[in-house]
């Protein structure tokens, strides 16, 4: 019986593979692809694509299962790139990475494609319905940026549906990608595109919220408290579906995986 590997080793294999897909980017005008996505060193979406192809497959970590999770980082890179120009041309982002933004434009339209060569190479079973689930990942993240660089400041409610339309959707492709690969059907699909919103919504305000960066300041803390609240409701949600997957299918490791890295606390003691 295969092995299914651990989150260090898993996390290897997906840096090995964004070596090679942003080899062409590792200088010149595309550098900043390189940079943005090779930084990063937990690949949490990438690990969350996995877990969920593992939680139904009878054979966990399937070769297919690593491009897929490549793929999603690409494009985590092209949102995250994306969002640090939108903040540099912005009025707070003094403290932040500064980029050429030709180059950085480039840059990011070159992780998006890549996202896509990356997943739409695949000869696995079901990949034109991964790929039409990472299109759909796409329209909402570039829908939500268009948003955010509107002049007006975001209330609390749009500060937050931007997130679940960026993070949140990348984390529901995740989901949904890993546990098409292993041939989920509705409605568990629905199941899995919950837990991933979920996760990823909540990841995201962990993140914010820790890093005392731009994206806080920016936001009052009126901002801060409706975004624990709205932490706390996908933390139910998440929890549901979990306990509706629980019966068809082992979601121990994915269980785990959200505990260890989505804290609890996040949400606070504030009321919906």
């Amino acid at each position: 019986m295969a092995r299914e590997l651990s989150l260090t080793d898993r996390r290897a294999e997906i840096d090995g593979r964004l070596e090679l897909a942003l080899d062409a980017a590792d200088s010149g005008r595309l550098a900043p692809a390189s940079t943005t996505v090779l930084e990063r060193d937990t690949r949490w979406y990438g690990q969350l694509v996995a877990l969920s192809h593992n939680s139904l497959a009878t054979t966990p970590d399937r070769p297919e299962v690593v491009p897929a999770a490549t793929a999603i980082e690409l494009l985590r890179g092209y949102l995250r790139l994306r969002e640090e120009l939108i903040l540099q041309l912005g009025t707070e982002a003094t403290d932040s990475v500064q980029w050429e933004v030709t180059p950085a434009l480039l840059a990011s339209d070159y992780l998006y494609t890549s996202a896509y060569s990356t997943l739409g190479t695949l000869t696995a079973d079901r990949i034109a319905e991964c790929v039409e689930e990472l299109t759909t990942v796409s329209e909402s993240i570039i829908e939500a940026l268009g948003s955010d660089c509107l002049p007006s400041p975001p209330s609390p409610a749009e500060y937050w549906s931007s997130i679940d339309n960026t993070a949140g959707a990348l984390g529901r492709g995740a989901a949904v990608i890993g546990a098409t690969l292993a041939d989920i059907d509705d409605p568990d699909g629905d199941h899995f595109a919950t837990l991933g919103r979920g996760l990823g919504t909540v990841w995201q305000i962990q993140d914010i919220l820790a890093s005392d960066g731009p994206a806080v300041r920016a936001g009052t803390s009126l901002t801060e408290r409706r975004l624990r609240q709205h932490a706390k409701r996908r933390l139910r949600e998440t929890d549901h579906a979990l306990q509706q997957l629980s019966s068809a299918v082992d979601v121990t490791s994915l269980r785990a995986f959200g505990a260890e890295t989505v804290s609890e606390s996040i949400a606070g003691s504030n009321g919906d």
